[in-house]
């Protein structure tokens, strides 16, 4: 089984913004990635395009409402896009990680999602224990992605 374009698309993107992210802890570009990410993603499953859209403007407006974002709670996928896009407004959390969650969230199932977070999980772990400042997101990202996609080479699924 070989990878497609979208999958190509976003770990070539990823390792990219990683180097920056490590190296100046500015990713310029990133609004290029969710755009193109939603025009890769949306002829595939349009729904969901629009549903990852609606969760990233929620958390890049910090003016709207919590109670329009409501009906998200019952679409897994937008899940994690909803929990960075709170870390956003609360200004935890970068805007473009943000935006490369809910980029990835347009072109990758929920699985894979949840093993990026997981893994941005287990980096944000390793990096608080050797650095002090700001935790890089996205090569958390990246990490989980590569894994999914070598879980998922190793274990063909339908």
């Amino acid at each position: 089984m070989s990878l497609a374009l979208p999958e190509y698309f976003a770990v070539t993107a990823l390792a990219l913004f990683s180097f920056s992210d490590l190296r100046y802890r500015l990713v310029p570009g990133i609004e290029a990635f969710f755009l193109a990410a939603v025009l890769i993603g949306a002829p595939a499953a349009p729904l969901n395009a629009a549903l990852i859209i609606a969760a990233c403007a929620w958390g890049c407006f910090g003016q709207t409402s919590g109670f329009l974002v409501l009906p998200l709670l019952f679409y897994p996928p937008a899940w994690p896009v909803l929990l960075t896009a709170y870390g956003v407004r609360r200004d935890l959390i970068g805007r473009a990680d943000l935006l490369a969650v809910a980029g990835l969230a347009c072109l990758f199932p929920w699985p894979a999602l949840v093993m990026a977070m997981l893994s941005l999980e287990f980096w944000r772990r390793w990096w608080v224990r050797r650095q002090v400042g700001p935790v890089p997101a996205l090569p958390g990202l990246l990490l989980g992605i590569l894994a999914y996609l070598l879980v998922r080479l190793v274990i063909p699924i339908a």
